[in-house]
């Protein structure tokens, strides 16, 4: 099979990208596979990082651009549009993915014009703008929440899969875990974490806790991002905690990192998890069943971060504090709600992990096959 995918911008759009991939290169071992992107943008590394061959597309988002910046954006789309039509004819794919984000434009319109089969997913609980253009034109649609009053021809397309999450996530063990990050057996853990680029705000507010945690027995994993560690470090060195950034270890149930690329360590160890609230993070979240306390990026494209915890939140797997109420007095409040009271934690983990879908890989991988006519 011969499938060209396409999603970039952030590494939400890309990851699920690549599990997709990954999935078909698995049941599929002789199929060529090709990313296609912004040569600019990220997701040129990461596909490239995992052995796909790239195939560079002109394209450009609009969003901030001044007149003349908007007559350059819109002669470089077009551009892109003419250079997807002519790599879709000579590749002459069975299949083409989209993951969303205006990277993938160009490709999956052309592709939909040339009558080839075409399926999109989306990862929030809310469209992003160039997901709501390509569904009126794509075969099938892929959900990881469900989304209401979509247009009756869009819905009839849609199917409710989940959202691809690493096999290292899904074969996380709690207890070895504990052990690989040098925290206790029997006491809670608290991970925090503000994803890849950290949140500021997040790390001020726990940074005020976290004395009073582990005075009460809780153990922390605060993942604070490279670009802030340095800050956060000084406060815990104020505090008389370590702040090793070379250390992967944690000493006296206190561990700070800038970042961990092996993030399942961090949620199998886990009781409880405070974050943002990115889609993927969240799938990896209800895939190992974690109860959540979320803070939305408040300037994330259509506040799609708030549309997405408030999935965990009706479903009682998550509590949800807005970025501008978030202070150490709020999110202490949720803390103690849940941290300390196992009954409720356990059964929002539970409600958690019935939202999680370990299977939505494969359940996308099936769409694609049923698309593709295999």
């Amino acid at each position: 099979m011969n499938v060209m995918l396409s999603g970039g911008g952030t590494g939400g759009h890309i990851y699920p990208a690549l599990a997709v991939a990954e999935a078909i290169r698995q049941q599929y071992p002789n199929s060529r596979l090709v990313y296609v992107g912004n040569a600019d943008g990220m997701e040129h590394e990461l596909a490239s990082e995992a052995g796909y061959e790239f195939i560079p597309v002109s394209v450009a988002g609009f969003k901030g651009r001044g007149p003349v910046q908007m007559l350059r954006v819109l002669y470089k789309n077009w551009r892109g549009l003419a250079e997807a039509k002519a790599l879709l004819r000579r590749f002459r794919p069975d299949l083409v993915i989209g993951t969303g984000g205006y990277a993938c434009g160009p490709l999956l319109l052309e592709a939909t014009r040339l009558h080839i089969p075409t399926l999109l997913h989306e990862q929030n609980a809310i469209m992003g703008k160039t997901n709501k253009i390509l569904s009126r034109h794509v075969n099938k649609i892929c959900l990881t929440f469900p989304i209401a009053d979509l247009p009756a021809a869009v819905a009839a397309k849609c199917e409710l899969t989940g959202l691809p999450v690493r096999q290292a996530i899904l074969a996380a063990d709690a207890a070895a875990a504990r052990r690989h990050l040098g925290l206790a057996a029997t006491k809670p853990v608290l991970v925090v974490t503000g994803g890849s680029q950290g949140a500021r705000h997040l790390n001020q507010a726990m940074a005020e806790l976290w004395p009073e945690l582990l005075a009460a027995g809780v153990q922390i994993v605060h993942i604070t991002g490279e670009k802030l560690f340095a800050e956060t470090a000084q406060q815990a060195r104020k505090a008389g905690l370590p702040a090793d950034s070379n250390s992967q270890q944690a000493q006296n149930g206190f561990l700070l990192l800038p970042y961990l690329h092996n993030m399942e360590y961090a949620l199998a160890a886990a009781d409880l998890v405070i974050s943002r609230a990115g889609a993927s993070f969240l799938a990896e979240v209800m895939a190992l069943g974690r109860a959540a306390v979320l803070v939305p990026y408040p300037y994330a494209a259509g506040n799609h971060q708030v549309y997405n915890a408030q999935s965990l939140v009706e479903a009682g797997a998550a509590l949800l504090i807005e970025d501008a109420a978030l202070s150490a007095q709020s999110l202490r409040q949720a803390l103690q709600k849940v941290l300390f009271d196992k009954n409720l934690r356990e059964k929002m983990a539970a409600n958690s992990a019935a939202l999680g879908r370990r299977e939505a890989a494969a359940a996308i991988m099936a769409a694609a096959a049923a698309v593709a006519g295999l």
